[in-house]
């Protein structure tokens, strides 16, 4: 008998809000990629990523799979290009990861 007890309104309230908050900030968080028409990343979307490494004290392709939601081999392909570019550096790693760091301007 009686049942579950109904969420109150002051409730519902802070559970909307919350809700609202956190799909705002996955929104604000990733930047959206777009593709060429042979599949590979945009140069807009190069310097996007380009800018959010730039930040950081290291990269792996690991990194760039969570944050843009790109797969691990694209994510290798961005780091190689970007060091071809003299952008990042390769500081280390072994054949399955490869650890880059952002260039000192």
């Amino acid at each position: 008998m009686g049942g579950k007890k109904r969420p109150t309104i002051s409730q519902l309230e802070k559970r909307a809000r919350r809700e609202q908050a956190a799909k705002q900030q996955e929104q604000r968080a990733k930047p959206k990629m777009s593709m060429t028409a042979e599949g590979k990343l945009s140069e807009g979307s190069l310097e996007a990523i380009y800018r959010e490494v730039s930040g950081r004290p290291y990269v792996t392709p690991f990194l760039l799979h969570s944050e843009f939601g790109i797969k691990i081999s694209e994510a290798k392909r961005v780091l190689r290009r970007l060091e071809e570019q003299g952008l990042i550096k390769l500081v280390g790693g072994n054949r399955r990861v490869s650890i880059y760091v952002p260039v000192a301007a």
